[in-house]
């Protein structure tokens, strides 16, 4: 029997979507898709060598649960914390689950901005705790106000991401800063999904590293192309990594000992931030083509600061899930805003993290699909 904390997850948006898009390519249709939440870059040849010259030395055994020291301490130097701060895990979504269980109680509330990673919500469920949303609609900008009117002592988390997920914005450090207030004046903590921080344009966003009640989750994913790798890693004081040492320690254990060691020479050769550097030119070039294009095809669209996506609202008059159901049918294939929380029912997400050829083709099929619609 199934346990009652899954059984009100759904998986019904993701199924619903991959048998469209399955539908459309047994139908003989060429599908772009801009729906992929990982860049479409191979890890550097580089890392890949550091990781097989690993292997060769032997790193093929488990690590300390806290991961290998060299790792550490070079991310404990990038985010001016101390080593015994920040623990290796296997990729940032461990983190996000080791946070939610040690500091989600049972019954109370996690506040999670609107839209966000469809992820949080889950975790919320998992831990058996009420979603409290705070929608930040239309210029998804946090509401200082309306945040602190919702969190009390009731609370338990509040989730941030920034660079966002899906709506590429960055938030400044005074309205970070406060979130962190608030939630401290709660006894709540703050978990500060900083996973696209390497990937910004014309605004750096602001890592809440070491404040007292934040746990800050990140990882290489994203910033070296590595989604396979699964190397993740929290940045907490060492009383609250304790806490989450407990459930990381038979959950994900530890991070690929040769993946560790690899990215560990990734930053004492300068490759880390060559490869960063790389990838945040082209995402820069991508996002200065799609930002105006999609404008100019009538959506309303607020221009992204980091990350890699869109998240432009429906020009026309229906929903998100038959606007992409129907979109797809065209040859592109786009997110229903709804999966990234309540007030999104007008609104796609739309992943530049493809070539520039395929951005173009994509504009061109829903320039054409919004011409039939008209």
């Amino acid at each position: 029997m199934e346990a009652n904390r899954v059984r009100d997850i759904s998986t019904s948006m993701i199924r619903r979507m991959f048998e469209v898009v399955a539908e459309a390519k047994r139908r003989g249709i060429d599908i772009v898709s801009l729906s992929i939440g990982e860049p479409d870059f191979d890890t550097d040849e580089r890392i890949i060598e550091f990781a097989c010259e690993a292997k060769r030395r032997g790193y093929t055994h488990y690590t300390s649960n806290m991961g290998i020291d060299e790792l550490r301490e070079a991310i404990a130097e990038r985010y001016g914390v101390e080593r015994d701060e920040v623990m290796v895990t296997a990729g940032g979504s461990e983190a996000l689950m080791n946070a939610s269980l040690a500091f989600i109680e049972r019954g109370s509330e996690v506040v999670i901005p609107s839209p966000n990673f469809l992820s949080y919500f889950v975790y919320a469920k998992l831990c058996e705790a009420k979603a409290v949303q705070v929608k930040t609609h239309p210029e998804f900008r946090l509401d200082i106000d309306r945040l602190n009117e919702v969190v009390d002592r009731n609370t338990s988390v509040v989730f941030l991401n920034y660079p966002s997920n899906p709506t590429g914005v960055v938030e400044d450090e005074r309205t970070l800063k406060a979130v962190v207030e608030i939630a401290q004046d709660a006894k709540a903590i703050v978990v500060s999904d900083e996973i696209y921080d390497q990937i910004y344009y014309d605004k750096k966003p602001v890592n809440l590293a070491g404040m007292e009640n934040v746990v800050a989750v990140n990882g290489f994913s994203k910033s070296l192309a590595m989604t396979g790798w699964r190397v993740g890693f929290t940045i907490a004081s060492k009383e609250l990594l304790d806490s989450m040492l407990k459930v990381h320690q038979v959950n994900g254990v530890c991070a690929p000992a040769f993946a560790q060691k690899a990215i560990a020479d990734a930053f004492a050769e300068g490759v880390f931030d060559d490869v960063t550097e790389r990838m945040r030119r082209a995402f820069r070039g991508r996002r200065d083509y799609i930002y105006p294009a999609f404008r100019e095809l009538g959506f309303e669209v607020v221009k992204p600061e980091g990350a890699f996506y869109l998240f432009p609202k429906i020009p026309v008059d229906m929903d998100c899930v038959e606007f992409t159901e129907k979109l797809v049918m065209d040859g592109v294939a786009v997110t229903p805003g709804v999966a990234f929380g309540g007030g999104n029912e007008r609104y796609v997400r739309v992943s530049y993290a493809a070539s520039m050829d395929s951005l173009k083709v994509a504009v061109e099929r829903i320039r054409k699909f919004l011409e039939s619609l008209a």
